[in-house]
């Protein structure tokens, strides 16, 4: 089932769908998931752009790359972390939908969820107290 994305950037995955809410997960789980989100932001907003939107972007984009490194430190205290089988199961939506979707559906899904992957990050960064 295709779904519609800003001006006509067909999707065929609901990219940002899920069953569960990130509070379910562990904490672990919830930097897996912040970490793979702004993986994906960062790649989106990386692409070559106008020249105003390009300046335009950088002050955002250093924000996610900073929060991206504070993610991959946390990450390294647990590197023999293995996903849950929710957040595993996304993870390779997310990979399939990185090998098949085009690129005008990816930024269209990243711009439009952009809120969800701010409210994923800071769920991950709130640890237990996220609910």
């Amino acid at each position: 089932e295709g779904i519609m994305l800003l001006s006509d950037h067909r999707c065929h995955t609901k990219l940002f769908y899920r069953k569960w809410n990130p509070a379910e997960l562990s904490v672990p789980d919830r930097v897996m998931l912040a970490e793979a989100e702004l993986d994906l932001a960062i790649s989106m907003l990386e692409l070559p752009a106008a020249p105003t939107f390009a300046e335009t972007r950088q002050r955002p984009l250093d924000f996610l790359a900073q929060a991206q490194e504070d993610l991959q430190s946390c990450m390294a205290t647990e590197a023999s972390h293995q996903p849950s089988r929710k957040l595993r199961n996304w993870l390779q939506k997310l990979q399939t939908a990185k090998e098949t979707e085009t690129t005008s559906c990816l930024e269209a899904s990243v711009i439009l969820y952009i809120f969800k992957v701010l409210n994923d990050l800071q769920c991950a960064a709130l640890g237990e107290q996220c609910s």
